[in-house]
């Protein structure tokens, strides 16, 4: 009976490994694998400084719902069920990642590094399965990486003044399909740090586009507490991409009460791309009683942006009833511009008058 119950943990224990254990499929490659017993970093060191052009990769778990096909150029997103369009190679630069729930769901992903002289000058994220060509550059893939030792190691590479702008964008865009929660810390951390402003802007962009719920509270606080304009003039696009529905109510508050002049107009823009209907009352409340002009322009600007049923008949109304002629001629302006059979009736009527 003992040995029955022995064999049946067995069984169970292999069959509760993930299927990520799994050594990738790589061709056209000098291939290795090697076990992290350690420190992430210092095994990824080891390794670039192995050769003078290596790739370097390990799986992690992806975020719950994450949809994304990563092509090589030429090959169509659209007639791939495997997540990588057939084969990807890794040398590719022009490369595509395609988001969306039209897409494969992802259960874990590649964490694909690329080193030149010791220098990581690329990062790529990759869904787990694909079959990758590394084009004749040596590859090392490891086992035992955890994610907490992956999140701090890409927080590192993201801050790090030396890093070459595409791993740092790569870093964080792979920070963004982490499945723990520490990735939207870590995120956050990389927002509000000493980072150049376009790492910071990036990091804001993920938590909004990634991390759901916990980045809109992330980027709340941040919209709250920074007093860096440059950094929140951004935020109201970051909010236009996240799935919360709250983040809808906030870019409505920050076009009617944010006291950044920019701030406003990129939110009252956002608005109109996010919440349609929803949006009209905001963009029209900033037309009528915001102080300044640029603002009320960008609103206008914003109500061309709706679906006709509902911008053209407001744009009608602004050009007919603002007192502001700087605001009546942009809402003739976009008027003409929409093609739209009432416009042009409207603007034959103002020509005969």
């Amino acid at each position: 009976m003992q040995r029955k119950h022995y064999w049946t943990a067995v069984l169970l224990a292999a069959l509760a490994v993930p299927m990520f254990a799994q050594q990738p499929k790589v061709s056209n490659t000098q291939f290795a694998a090697e076990t992290v017993t350690g420190n992430l970093a210092a095994k990824l060191d080891s390794v670039a400084q192995s050769h003078d052009s290596v790739w370097a990769g390990y799986e992690i778990q992806a975020l719950t719902k994450t949809h994304f096909t990563t092509c090589s150029s030429g090959n169509d997103p659209e007639n791939s069920d495997d997540g990588c369009c057939g084969e990807f190679h890794l040398e590719d630069h022009e490369y595509s990642n395609h988001n969306g729930k039209n897409t494969p769901e992802v259960q874990s992903i590649y964490v694909l590094v690329r080193f030149e002289a010791g220098q990581v000058i690329r990062m790529r994220p990759v869904p787990a399965g694909c079959h990758i060509n590394a084009d004749g550059v040596a590859f090392t893939w490891l086992t035992g990486v955890t994610q907490e030792e992956s999140i701090a190691y890409l927080e590192k590479l993201a801050t790090r003044d030396s890093s070459e702008k595409h791993a740092v964008d790569g870093a964080m865009m792979v920070l963004g399909y982490h499945a723990s929660p520490e990735a939207t810390r870590a995120l956050d951390r990389i927002a509000v740090s000493s980072a150049p402003m376009r790492t910071r802007e990036q990091a804001a962009f993920w938590l909004g586009v990634m991390r759901g719920h916990d980045g809109y509270v992330a980027l709340k606080e941040l919209a709250d507490k920074s007093s860096d304009s440059g950094l929140r003039e951004k935020l109201p696009f970051d909010f236009s991409q996240n799935s919360d529905p709250a983040a809808e109510d906030e870019l409505m508050s920050m076009a009617k009460n944010d006291s950044d002049t920019k701030v406003r107009e990129q939110a009252i823009f956002w608005i109109a791309q996010k919440a349609g209907k929803k949006a009209v009352g905001a963009i029209s409340d900033a037309i009528e009683n915001d102080p300044e002009t640029e603002v009320k322009k960008r609103a206008v600007f914003a109500l061309s942006q709706l679906p006709k049923e509902e911008g053209v008949p407001q744009l009608i109304h602004v050009a007919d009833t603002n007192r502001n002629p700087v605001v009546r001629k942009d809402a003739i302006f976009w008027l003409g511009q929409s093609h739209d059979p009432r416009a042009l009736a409207y603007l034959e009527a103002i020509l005969k008058r």
